[in-house]
């Protein structure tokens, strides 16, 4: 699969950006991210352990603060395919 890469700025008020926040996190939950500006798209599919990562920095009067999320991609070489690996500790009957 190519490299695909979408990036958008532009001003927002605080309640534009709960908004896309409460987006994001419907997305994360339903396990579908959908962006779209002008004439892109992308669409991510979330898998179950997300890495997640918080920045922020104060300085001079500005504020900064970076989410970064960062999952891999399931795909048919994935050794999750054919199921998770179970191990069991006790005889069964």
């Amino acid at each position: 699969m190519a490299d695909e890469k979408f990036r958008h700025e532009s001003l927002q008020d605080k309640e534009s950006i709960g908004k896309y926040l409460n987006a994001l996190s419907e997305g994360f939950l339903n396990g579908k991210l959908q962006f779209s500006w002008k004439d892109k798209r992308l669409v991510l599919e979330p898998q179950s352990l997300i890495k997640f990562d918080v920045e922020t920095k104060k300085r001079d009067g500005e504020v900064k603060m970076v989410l970064r999320f960062r999952w891999e991609q399931a795909s048919e070489s994935s050794m999750f395919v054919d199921g998770p690996l179970v191990i069991e500790g006790k005889e069964k009957g």
